[in-house]
């Protein structure tokens, strides 16, 4: 069968600086293009809400809001979709928007709020130093931001984006080229906001907002309501831009960010040209894998990929692919033997996200489900806090200290424990209590600094 179902070679994966064009043309795809047309048209549209008056400036505010959010969150969702491998926007399944955590542009903006304010207290501590200015906004906000908006898609966590640690890890995994891509995305930056302001010069949009000031009744015009399109959809092109670069990038170095590539990658952008060649010598997998799952040949797919994993154990794309035909297959015992191999390397990886949607399904399907590696479950429980699964974290630990008394992740279910009912329990006395049996039974582990933190702060006055 390998010589039947010979899979094609993903052949070495073209570096983002070779493929700026392709950047600049993606917000031309069929669904970018899309959506950038319907950002605009909300975004003038909203401005018939002037018309009622004082009222209208308010909900004004609020549209903007909501369509900085949306849009917001389908940049995050061509980053996150790029880095498995998925390089065509109008080749997204219609309903993977659940793939992509709702509340990153929440955090993107908490992210730039704590950079700006770190920045205003050191530029302060140095008594106003303009040098100190000069050096900590571009670190800030030019080095630092590509990496940590790859760690907040990684993650889903604003800790985990903004963990030094972590931060200096994924630049070193990039290597030198990540100084480019800091270039690029600045460039890209730049061109956003002077194009976007020379638009708006050109255009007399100072004329059209006194317009505004003297009344919404006096009208726009067909000149100014064009000009708020292009303004909004020049803004869009280049948002959408710099996210397909930051997202193919993390694509490019999957190997080396652990992230798991599920998509057909450069498959799907080869040229006619090396179709013959991809044909005669083997069908890519994804494409082979479509078939047989059509004609009805599951068991046939799994055996395939089993195969391909005898040879790459640690693929966590052939494991995903491999679980879900194991689930469409509906055999129980093979669904919960691989879901334990399948977390073991996720949690190895740190590819919490995909970790805590395996555990959520394997405890679909069976209430009483647990990892079978004791070891994981802390580290997971931690996870779900983190993506906001307090109920997930709590089903997880949930008897730990009874079952497996002596176990060394005990004080780290007790921090977890603590967190629950302090934050999503209501009931900070019984964190307390928790807390404080931590720091009494394990005063030396590595866990009871930050319990010692934590207690603190449950004992400071409001």
């Amino acid at each position: 069968m390998s010589d039947v179902y010979a899979y094609a070679d993903r052949g070495p994966i073209e570096p983002f600086w070779q493929r700026i064009h392709r950047f600049f043309l993606l917000p031309l795809d069929k669904a970018v293009l899309t959506r950038i047309a319907g950002l605009s048209a909300g975004f003038v549209a909203s401005f018939a809400l002037l018309f009622l008056g004082g009222l209208g400036v308010f909900l004004l505010l609020l549209a903007m809001l909501a369509i900085l959010v949306i849009g917001a969150r389908y940049g995050f969702k061509l980053i996150e979709r790029s880095s498995k491998g998925f390089l065509r926007p109008s080749d997204y399944p219609l309903t993977d928007d659940d793939l992509v955590s709702q509340y990153l542009p929440y955090k993107y903006v908490a992210v730039n709020l704590i950079f700006g304010f770190v920045t205003v207290v050191l530029v302060a501590i140095s008594g106003g130093s303009e040098f100190v200015r000069i050096v900590t906004w571009p670190l800030f906000f030019v080095v630092i931001s590509p990496a940590v908006t790859m760690r907040l898609v990684i993650t889903g966590s604003l800790r985990g984006a903004l963990n030094p640690t972590e931060i200096m890890a994924l630049v070193r995994s990039i290597g030198k080229p990540y100084a480019a891509l800091v270039g690029f995305v600045f460039v890209a930056d730049l061109s956003r906001t002077y194009g976007v302001a020379a638009l708006a010069v050109a255009g007399g949009i100072g004329a059209a907002g006194a317009t505004l000031l003297m009344g919404i009744k006096a009208g726009l015009g067909v000149g100014g309501v064009l000009l708020l399109f292009l303004l909004s959809a020049a803004f869009w092109y280049f948002t959408y831009m710099i996210c397909a670069m930051i997202g193919y990038a993390m694509y490019q170095y999957a190997e080396a960010l652990d992230i798991s590539v599920m998509g057909p990658g450069e498959n799907a952008m080869r040229s006619v040209a090396n179709a013959r060649t991809i044909d005669v010598k083997a069908r890519t997998r994804d494409a082979l894998i479509g078939q047989l799952v059509s004609a009805g040949d599951i068991k046939e797919a799994i055996e395939l990929l089993s195969h391909d994993l005898t040879d790459r154990p640690g693929d966590l794309s052939l494991h995903a692919r491999l679980h879900r035909l194991l689930i469409a297959e509906n055999s129980g015992p093979r669904i919960e033997n691989h879901t334990d191999t399948y977390l073991a390397l996720l949690v190895k990886s740190e590819n919490w996200r995909e970790a805590i949607e395996l555990v959520e399904d394997a405890l679909a399907r069976r209430a009483d489900w647990a990892p079978r590696d004791i070891d994981h479950i802390a580290p997971l429980a931690q996870a779900a806090i983190r993506n906001g699964k307090p109920q997930l974290a709590g089903r997880l630990i949930k008897g730990f200290d009874k079952k497996h008394a002596v176990h060394a992740d005990i004080p780290k279910v007790y921090l977890v424990g603590a967190q629950l009912m302090a934050e999503w329990g209501g009931k900070p006395e019984e964190a307390r209590r928790i807390l404080e049996h931590l720091l009494k039974r394990f005063p030396t582990d590595a866990v009871a600094l930050e319990a010692g933190r934590y207690l603190a702060a449950l004992n400071r006055p409001a």
